[in-house]
């Protein structure tokens, strides 16, 4: 508002003759256009105010010349708006002023003080018409000054030659400090056109240079608009001719997700405030080396980018730089895959062998299990696109929790890569034939990573089925398993935990669900480590043991499988979950918001979670609904008890009917 305000006094100020008033070419026009129309303004306040003023002292004479004359200034004020010359209008006024003012001091009004006016005459003529015009202007009202003083009979006042003198004597010194100062203006004005002569040319030949560097330049203001002076090559990298004036945030719109180019902005204003040193603001860019995506040209290229203040005056701008680092990006990223593949054989390799024979070849057999599950999925022609998805993304992260729990890092990366491909398609508005095709194909690979490690185990042992029948083989590999998902979650988070099985009926391994239950379990464990548990300090200011404990235990009776698992953890924070409900939409009513029982059933819908961040070990809403879905495909049921504090309980029951000679021979 205060901007707008001032624009449009400086186009009074100018007369509207200048569309650029700020322009250096024509400022001496400009000055001289302000300093007249403030002039006239403010002599027309003052001559119609002394004109009333002396009017209503009985001077009707003189005050009407005085208001006649503010009265021309106004017009003047018009007439420097229309096609009259610049002089032409300023002589209209400038030299019945110059004969008021001798008037004034042969009238001796005031008894002398209204012949004053003739001291401001040079500064006011020299400066609106220039140093000769105004010089002339100046020199005749001087001479008719002298005249009217020392002829005896033209004045009404009787000046006294010392008077006259020392009048004479002022205006003279008003006179040639004006001309001194005007002249001295116009020399600096010449050196200051010499020098932005030698300036241009030393510009022109930087654009020359810059026109010729592969590596884009350019100014941004703070709105991010790019600025005339940029570099030729900046055209071909952001693949647009014209680039002045458009906002190089809208360039990376393809290129940036809205957070990221929050982000970025926010970095820009660090720059333009100096935030931070020079070194700390190129360590912390977020577009350091970035994807450039051309939406028109339809292109990628990698580009490399840095940013720094550039002062202009009052003025602060940013200097940035662009350079296609596609072919070297490509090349590189040849080389390190070349790498990754070798360091990722002998990665597999080393892994491999640290895991226990037993325990790998469950999880293998598992892997297939969920594999074969996948391909049956893709060929249910009654399953829709989204619902496949969803079994989909159960296996695929039931898979990578087995993977992390045996330190397979980068085969479990690529499994967490994959799921968040299938994430955004079950949580976008459609999925098509082709988003399908990809998913399989990514499968494929990561299928192909699996014979590698089967391939591995081959070589170095074959499965040994012993250590004292099938039934103790179960148990040691569900309890390594579990002890291990425990161990790697708490690592992952900081955390101190224990895993303690209290009672495991191996019956129940031997003849019921033993890879569901084992799933279930792993999730289930995770899930305790990651939501229940507390962290060290946080257990020991509340008196507990720094060390957080989750127990299992799995019993068969009465025709159905009893497993517990529980936590001596903080219990569900049914505030959080209330918030995180109401957000997805998955509460009815208030009544349904203050029911802890329902809130309870919350926690296992799809894509729920109270976590603030996804990544490899939480977050994703699916562990839970997981489980869920495997329960209920047995036809088993989950109760869910929580105490503040205290921790959490998980009871499942499974529906399993045995002969009763197997149950006795156990």
């Amino acid at each position: 508002m205060a901007a707008n305000t001032g624009d449009r006094l400086l186009r009074f100020l100018t007369s509207g003759k200048f569309e650029n008033p700020r322009d250096d070419a024509v400022m001496d026009e400009i000055v001289r256009y302000i300093m007249f129309n403030v002039a006239l303004i403010i002599g027309a306040l003052l001559l119609i105010s002394f004109g009333i003023t002396v009017i209503s002292a009985g001077g009707t004479a003189r005050g009407t010349a005085d208001i006649l004359m503010g009265l021309m200034c106004i017009l003047v004020v018009f007439l420097l708006r229309s096609r009259i010359p610049f002089l032409v209008s300023g002589l209209i006024p400038l030299i019945p002023f110059g004969l008021l003012c001798v008037i004034l001091v042969m009238s001796g009004g005031e008894r002398g003080f209204a012949g004053l006016w003739i001291y401001v005459y040079p500064l006011i003529v020299i400066f609106t018409l220039g140093l000769y015009a105004g010089s002339i202007l100046s020199g005749m009202v001087l001479l008719g000054t002298i005249i009217v003083t020392v002829i005896p009979g033209l004045s009404n006042f009787n000046y006294f030659r010392p008077m006259i003198f020392r009048m004479a004597g002022v205006y003279i010194l008003v006179l040639v400090l004006t001309m001194v100062y005007e002249q001295s203006r116009l020399l600096k004005d010449r050196w200051v056109r010499r020098l932005t002569a030698a300036l241009r040319a030393e510009r022109d030949e930087i654009a020359v240079m810059k026109d010729n560097l592969k590596t884009g330049i350019f100014l941004m203001d703070k709105d991010y608009i790019i600025q005339p002076s940029y570099s030729k090559s900046l055209e071909g990298i952001l693949g647009d001719d014209e680039l002045q004036g458009k906002k190089f945030t809208d360039f990376l719109a393809s290129s940036v997700k809205a957070k990221e180019r929050d982000t970025l902005e926010d970095y820009f204003g660090m720059i333009l405030n100096r935030a931070f040193d020079a070194a700390m603001l190129e360590e912390i860019n977020p577009i350091d080396e970035f994807v450039y995506i051309n939406g028109r040209q339809n292109t990628e290229k990698t580009l490399r980018s840095s940013f720094a203040v550039v002062d202009r005056g009052q003025n602060h701008y940013i200097l940035g730089t662009l350079e296609d680092i596609t072919a070297e990006k490509l090349l590189k990223q040849q080389l390190e895959e070349e790498e990754s593949k070798r360091e990722g054989e002998m990665r597999a390799f080393f892994q491999v062998i640290h895991v226990d024979p037993k325990v790998f070849n469950d999880f293998i057999e598992d892997t297939d299990y969920e594999f074969n599950r996948i391909n049956i999925i893709l060929k249910d022609q009654e399953l829709s696109a989204r619902e496949a998805m969803v079994n989909i993304y159960q296996s695929v992260h039931a898979i990578k929790s087995n993977a992390l729990i045996l330190g397979l890092e980068n085969f479990s990366g690529k499994l967490h890569t994959l799921e968040s491909g299938i994430k955004d398609l079950r949580d976008g508005d459609e999925i098509s034939f082709e988003d399908v095709l990809h998913i399989t194909v990514e499968l494929e690979k990561i299928m192909k990573e699996t014979d590698k490690f089967r391939e591995i185990i081959d070589r170095l042992q074959s499965f040994n089925a012993g250590i004292g029948g099938n039934r103790r083989q179960d148990r040691y590999v569900l309890v390594e398993t579990l002890s291990k998902a425990c161990e790697k979650a708490a690592r992952a988070l900081n955390k101190k935990a224990q895993f303690v099985v209290e009672d495991l009926d191996g019956i129940v391994l031997e003849h019921g669900p033993r890879r569901v239950i084992k799933e279930v379990l792993t999730q289930l464990v995770r899930n305790a480590v990651y939501h229940g548990l507390e962290d060290p300090e946080e257990r020991a200011k509340l008196g507990k043991n720094a060390e957080g404990k989750v127990q299992l235990s799995i019993k068969y009776g009465e025709n159905e499988v009893h497993i517990k698992l529980s936590d001596d953890g903080k219990g569900l924070d049914f505030d959080k979950i209330r918030r995180k409900a109401e957000d997805l939409h998955l509460l009815q009513d208030l009544l349904e918001a203050e029911n802890e029982s329902r809130l309870s059933q919350v926690i296992f819908a799809p894509g729920f979670s109270t976590a603030d961040t996804a990544d490899m070990h939480a977050g994703r809403g699916i562990g839970l609904n997981l489980v869920q879905e495997r329960v209920q495909d047995l036809h088993g049921s989950i109760e869910l008890q929580s105490e503040p504090g205290k921790g959490t309980v998980f009871n499942i029951y499974i529906p399993l009917e045995l002969k009763s000679n197997v149950y006795k021979a156990s």
